[in-house]
């Protein structure tokens, strides 16, 4: 039999997305935007100010998020770094050219990609990024624009490994990340079967990555990366 979910944490979980998307927000616009009960967006915003995840702006009648919620989105990417090393090392290794590991979040509804860790080729020439680069994805980055594209093909991952596995799309994307003669080749990890939480790639400059090495670089990417979504 299968288990039963909590509609009151669910509720609760919506809150604090709507929260972190609108805030400053109060309890009535809140209660409009979810098309719910006032009296139960208020005991909901409550509960979740008592636990610390939000507070009222400046002792006022709006809600905004706490910083608990980015010591949570710290503990994620603290554990996916953990998880992606052995990968990061592995792809180094095997395609010679620096391994990165992008972590996506989502800030209304723009998304960001955040260089969480990196394995440096062992080229004395090589392509390399601090660690702590953001990007936007904006639609007029034709880069984040190939991404995006991926991610709108494949929008979970039991869209990209499961609904569709036998398929012929690539689930790899090609850019030029940032100077007319690099190459990066990457695919989308995701939360299981569930949505995108982070990009691996791997990074080199165009002198050593040829055209015909494109598909062989993506599909050991993508091999990496459905390792990292544990599908």
């Amino acid at each position: 039999m299968a288990v039963k979910t909590l509609q009151t944490v669910e509720n609760a979980l919506a809150v604090l997305e709507v929260v972190a998307e609108l805030q400053p927000i109060g309890v009535s616009a809140l209660a409009r935007h979810m098309n719910m009960d006032k009296n139960t967006a208020q005991r909901i915003l409550i509960t979740l100010g008592a636990s610390g995840y939000i507070q009222k702006q400046n002792h006022g009648a709006a809600w905004e998020l706490t910083p608990r919620v980015l010591t949570l989105s710290n503990q994620v990417a603290v554990n996916l770094r953990k998880t992606a090393r052995q990968q990061l090392q592995e792809l180094s290794e095997v395609i010679g050219e620096t391994a990165l590991l992008w972590q996506l979040t989502y800030v209304s509804d723009k998304m960001h990609a955040t260089l969480l860790d990196k394995v440096e080729s062992k080229h004395n020439v090589k392509i390399t990024m601090e660690v702590g680069k953001q990007v936007q994805f904006r639609p007029d980055n034709a880069n984040t624009e190939i991404v995006s594209d991926l991610i709108r093909r494949f929008p979970t991952g039991e869209s990209s490994w499961l609904r569709s596995a036998h398929d012929d799309h690539p689930r790899y994307f090609q850019i030029n990340p940032g100077h007319p003669s690099s190459i990066g080749i990457g695919s989308v990890i995701y939360d299981g079967p569930a949505l995108p939480i982070a990009l691996v790639s791997v990074v080199g400059p165009r002198d050593r990555i040829s055209p015909d090495c494109y598909k062989v670089m993506g599909e050991k990417t993508a091999a990496a990366a459905r390792i990292l979504s544990g599908i």
